[in-house]
């Protein structure tokens, strides 16, 4: 049986030693990340800037966000913090890929490694991290398809892969987080079809899967979103016709499809959505007059449309 003592020794080493790899090992948060400090705790972090440790003094959460840590994850202990549960390094200058050991922190709920100059490929090894409710990957240069592996996190809240250069298609699989609150993948290159078992995430209350490459219809299946309150898909190819099924979204109050080639009548359904602050369906293929139905929703304070013959609430700041 490992003493204690033995497993802060080891905790303690294994960070230095990748502190060691950093280009701002110097760095003044960083000063604390040594064992000289304290004569009783020589083999413990606990006690160290962004570093909170269990009752056993294990490391269980590393908050570095914003602290300008310059560096790759090549040496970061994944094996070596056996119960780290929030690992929270977003807003610095890491670069590099992301490791397929990252897979190795089994007890992991949370994960942020946003804004940072990450490049390479999203390792499917991730989805081994089944207890992952939290996974923020925005603001990189992770380039290649999203893995149909993510599928596999069941506990998955929050999802942010937007402001990268990842390209494909949206996996079919991402279906199955059904706890998924927030789905953030705008600002790529994505492709190919919107997949309709997105419809089937009931707890969503955000989408954002504008500013990429998307084509064909939006699927009917959204309708079910009935906690959904912010639908962005505009800057695609979407064609088609708006479904009538997105008047079931009975929570939405902002809808965005500017810029694509959706065809057809704006839906007379959307006057039930009653919480609809914004709507933004201008830089389409759409025809016909504005159904008066949405003259009825007293919460719509900016419609924006380019639908010939427009019969706009009096009270909407519309353009079209």
């Amino acid at each position: 049986m490992i003493k204690e003592s033995s497993v802060l020794h080891s905790e303690a080493l294994a960070i230095l030693k990748w502190k060691a790899s950093l280009q701002s090992q110097n760095h003044s948060v960083l000063l604390s990340w040594n064992t000289s400090n304290n004569p009783n705790t020589k083999t413990s972090p606990c006690g160290w800037f962004g570093i909170h440790c269990n009752h056993a003094d294990s490391v269980i959460k590393i908050n570095l966000t914003g602290y300008g840590v310059k560096g790759t994850l090549h040496l970061f202990p994944f094996l070596s913090l056996p119960n780290l549960a929030e690992l929270d390094l977003s807003t610095n200058e890491l670069y590099g890929i992301i490791p397929p050991k990252i897979s190795q922190l089994s007890k992991l709920t949370y994960l942020d490694l946003s804004f940072n100059q990450f490049s390479g490929q999203i390792p499917p090894e991730i989805s081994h991290l089944v207890h992952l409710q939290t996974l923020h990957l925005a603001g990189n240069q992770l380039n290649g398809s999203i893995p149909r592996e993510i599928g596999q996190l069941k506990f998955l809240t929050d999802l942010a892969l937007c402001s990268n250069k990842l390209n494909g298609c949206i996996p079919a699989s991402l279906g199955k987080l059904s706890r998924l609150v927030s789905l953030l993948l705008y600002n790529n290159s994505l492709s190919g079809l919107i997949p309709p078992e997105l419809g089937n995430l009931r707890n969503l209350v955000e989408v954002y899967l504008d500013t990429n490459r998307l084509t064909g219809p939006i699927p009917s299946t959204f309708g079910n979103l009935k906690n959904l309150r912010v639908l962005h898909m505009f800057n695609n190819s979407l064609s088609g016709p708006i479904p009538s099924e997105l008047g079931n979204m009975e929570s939405l109050s902002e809808i965005n499809l500017y810029h694509n080639n959706l065809s057809g009548l704006i839906p007379t359904s959307f006057g039930d959505l009653r919480l609809l602050t914004l709507a933004h369906l201008y830089e389409s293929q759409l025809s016909g007059p504005i159904p008066e139905e949405i003259g009825n929703l007293n919460s719509l304070i900016d419609l924006e449309c380019n639908t010939p013959n427009p019969r706009p609430s009096p009270e909407s700041n519309t353009r079209c």
